[in-house]
């Protein structure tokens, strides 16, 4: 067995959809963004599906007639990236609708700017990890039910609650970190039989 064929490897969790909460669907997500004049933010904790879900925006956002831009901010954006970005910003216009993945990293130095570059598109969502300048399109959380589920989704087979609710507890419910140690886990337990 080689390693990409652990249930658990990269690009198998990466293609695990984002799971809406309590019975909301996609066109009442759409309306309520609609509703917020198509800006807003998703708010949550490392790990619990906020990129996930932007990505997912992306087709229904074509499908509405937007151009969907997305633009990551990561950990290790440099402060240059960051102050360039209003001017990024500014050369989007409408139809285009900008997808801001990592909002947080932004000092209010820099959030301001970028806002008002955003108001030439045609919509502006953000990921942020509490409650921000924008209002929450929806909050991201995560639980082991979920957590349970995502597991036999991939593996196929079911996972106790018990072992999901200390995975979670262990890794203050950030899921990409749950999913990783299990990976390991299944490694482990395949040695000899995982090539690389």
């Amino acid at each position: 067995m080689k390693a990409r064929d652990n249930p658990f490897a990269t690009q198998r969790t990466e293609k695990l959809a984002y799971r809406l909460p309590g019975g909301l669907t996609w066109p009442a997500l759409l309306e309520r963004l609609k509703g917020q004049d198509y800006c807003g933010s998703i708010v949550g904790r490392h790990g619990t599906g906020k990129t996930t879900l932007l990505e997912e925006f992306v087709p229904h956002l074509k499908k509405l007639g937007f151009e969907p831009q997305l633009i990551r901010l990561k950990t290790e954006s440099s402060m240059r990236e960051k102050e360039a970005l209003p001017a990024l910003l500014r050369r989007i216009v409408k139809p285009a609708f900008i997808l801001l993945d990592g909002a947080e990293q932004l000092s209010t130095r820099h959030w301001l700017p970028v806002r008002s570059a955003a108001s030439t598109a045609a919509g502006f969502l953000v990921t942020v990890h509490r409650v921000s300048r924008l209002p929450t399109l929806l909050e991201c959380d995560s639980n082991p039910g979920l957590l349970a589920g995502l597991v036999q989704e991939l593996t196929g087979k079911p996972f106790p609650l018990d072992e999901a609710t200390e995975l979670v507890a262990r890794h203050f419910g950030d899921l990409r970190a749950c999913l990783r140690e299990l990976y390991d886990e299944w490694g482990e337990r395949n040695k000899g039989k995982l090539a690389a």
